[in-house]
């Protein structure tokens, strides 16, 4: 399948003026300007293509002095640090950054590379390596890792030395079992090569930043100091404060959340229907909050009455006695309410269970991972005191507890056609388990608790990898069957605002055409403009056997494959356990009948355009 080709634009060398500029440069001078140029390129073009930084500190030219003997001596030379992300949404590459910074702030020269981009047998020439990496889901890799993953742990990794330096900081969510599974084997096949541990691992939850930032202390106060650093104290606390403002959160962010009025609650789909989604969008209020296609907005919300009160009569617990939590004291009844996780059991919450229960049973669980994620899945903390029933002290309660994080939507409008305005699909989640009525939290706070007029807490957070292209020409092949079709709605309408020329294919999928056509009207619209160029429909209900997206896929094969190698993007939204699998899977297939390739041939075809991020997930 088609690769697109960047091109670069060099500095003339007839270019007298520059000559003149750097004519007096020695060649480390001249190093350390491209470096430096480069960089400032890179901050100005956000070209998410160019993934590979060098960053390079003044320190690096030689300070030169006269001896006693009359000759110059120099001082010591800087420190050469590679930064390794591996990211799915761009969190690792924003912390990878962050790092970079820092690092060369301190006086090291540092090169930020993708793991898609780095070439795994150049391993056994590093000395310093630091890895910022993402977990898929349950323990696997993200894409752009999954090359070097596959190295590492292969007969042709080579034995590192413990010359060889080495830290990982791994990004996760507690939510899944597999907890930062993917950093944790980077950290200990390392090890096994022979390569040097530099800083102890560190594991961060969805609220990474924190815990991101303690790490990288940690790492450039066990780093050599050039004697000519000026920029830093001797322990990293000068730089480290430059680096957080040189790298500013946003006005509105997690901890600083805006409060966006809902401005309108729309049930989208038809009486009738198996599924309940609503369309529902906020105000922004004049408050310069601002977001892309593609990216997510993050909803604060609070817990049901009904699962608090299940949760309360299971551990037969006061609601009205004080804890601590997250550093403040409550009365445990509106932790539960408006703090606390409760909806979902993770393996840190049973651990910690089992630490004061002592339960063998829940300890055979705990030493059985797939047991484990089938007993997990579904259940929440109440369900763990009707299983595993305790006396337990409400402050212990407390610590078990995770801190609910928000739940991150994909946006489903642009805001060049929704002025001071964001919109979402949400699909309320409801199921009854063992005789309880069970709800997603987030879904049914925006369906039931939440009404317009309310507000609720929210912030952006930025996905720079699954984004549109940068050239508005390039075609685009979208497939987002349910709620999926979010993030789509936005990229055709700032096609359409825009004036893109590319062309926009969509395919979309869900129970039935008459009840759960969602957001069919606009479509129709859009395909009559010309703003669509073409929409294939896969209702799985309403013949005798079920079609899905990825049956329309092969049936469309040849002007997919054709697309493709024309340079077409290919998107995908939705469940990522089955559909996106079997989308990938398809894919492939249409290399296989269209390309002529072998399974192994057609499997690398699409890998390689993951790695190209010609072909981008919002999975979940």
């Amino acid at each position: 399948m088609a690769v697109l080709q960047n091109s670069t634009l060099p500095i003339e060398q007839s270019d007298n003026k520059f000559n003149e500029v750097i004519a007096h440069y020695d060649d480390r001078q001249l190093l350390w300007l491209s470096g430096y140029l480069y960089g400032l390129a890179q901050a100005k073009t956000g070209n998410s293509t160019a993934n590979n930084v060098v960053y390079r500190s003044p320190v690096e030219t030689p300070s030169v002095s006269t001896a006693s003997n009359g000759n110059s001596v120099t001082t010591a030379q800087p420190t050469k640090v590679t930064i390794l992300y591996g990211s799915q949404s761009g969190n690792s590459k924003k912390a990878a950054n962050q790092a970079a910074e820092a690092l060369k702030g301190a006086g090291s020269e540092v090169v930020v590379v993708d793991m898609a981009e780095y070439k795994p047998t150049q391993l056994k020439n590093e000395k310093l390596l630091l890895f910022v990496v993402a977990t898929y889901g349950e323990g696997e890799p993200p894409a752009a890792a999954e090359e070097l993953h596959k190295f590492i742990f292969s007969s042709r990794a080579p034995k590192l030395s413990t010359d060889t330096q080495f830290a990982v900081l791994a990004l996760g969510d507690k939510s899944y079992l597999q907890f930062c599974q993917t950093g944790k084997d980077f950290d200990q096949q390392l090890e096994k090569l022979g390569a040097k541990r530099l800083a102890e691992r560190v594991d961060c939850d969805v609220d990474w930043h924190d815990d991101a930032e303690k790490w990288i202390k940690t790492i450039v106060e066990k780093l050599p100091k050039p004697s000519s650093a000026a920029s830093s104290n001797g322990n990293g606390q000068t730089y480290l404060a430059a680096t957080k403002q040189d790298n500013a959160a946003p006005k509105f962010d997690r901890k600083n959340p805006l409060e966006a009025e809902i401005l309108e609650k729309i049930q989208l789909n038809g009486r009738g229907s198996v599924k309940e989604t609503w369309h529902i969008e906020l105000g922004l209020d004049g408050s310069g909050l601002t977001y892309e296609p593609g990216d997510a907005l993050n909803v604060f919300a609070t817990n049901s009455e009904r699962l608090v009160a299940d949760v309360l009569k299971t551990s037969k617990l006061d609601p009205s006695v004080l804890v601590d939590f997250d550093g403040q004291k409550a009365k445990l009844g509106d932790v539960l309410l408006e703090k606390a996780e409760l909806s979902v059991l993770t393996r840190d919450v049973l651990q910690k269970y089992y630490d004061f229960t002592k339960n063998e049973k829940l300890k055979e669980l705990l030493a059985d991972p797939k047991a484990l994620q089938a007993y997990a899945y579904g259940r929440d903390v109440a369900d763990l005191f009707v299983d595993f029933p305790t006396e337990i002290p409400p402050q212990y309660f407390a610590d078990l507890l995770r801190k609910m994080p928000p739940r991150a939507y994909s946006i489903a409008s642009s805001l060049a056609a929704h002025e001071d305005e964001v919109h979402l699909t949400v699909g309320a989640v409801r199921y009854n388990f063992r005789g309880r009525k069970k709800e997603g939290v987030a879904s049914t706070f925006l369906a039931d608790r939440v009404a317009v007029g309310e507000k609720v807490k929210v912030f952006v957070e930025k996905n720079e990898f699954f984004k549109l292209p940068k050239d508005p020409s390039t075609d685009i092949i979208m497939v987002g069957p349910g709620t999926g079709i979010a993030p789509f709605r936005a990229f055709v309408e700032e096609r359409a605002e825009t004036g893109a020329k590319g062309k926009n294919w969509l395919f979309f999928g869900n129970p039935n055409f008459t009840t759960d056509f969602l957001y069919q009207t606009e479509w129709q619209q859009h395909l009559k403009k010309g703003t669509l160029d073409r929409l294939d429909l896969a209702f799985s209900r309403d013949q005798a056997q079920k079609i899905y997206v990825q049956d329309r896929l092969l049936q469309k094969s040849k002007q997919v494959f054709d697309r493709l190698q024309n340079g077409a993007y290919f998107y995908v939204c939705g469940d990522k356990n089955r559909m996106a699998k079997d989308v990938e899977q398809a894919l492939v297939q249409i290399a296989i009948r269209e390309g002529g390739f072998s399974n192994e041939k057609a499997a690398d075809c699409v890998k390689d355009l993951k790695k190209q991020r010609r072909f981008l997930e919002d999975v979940y």
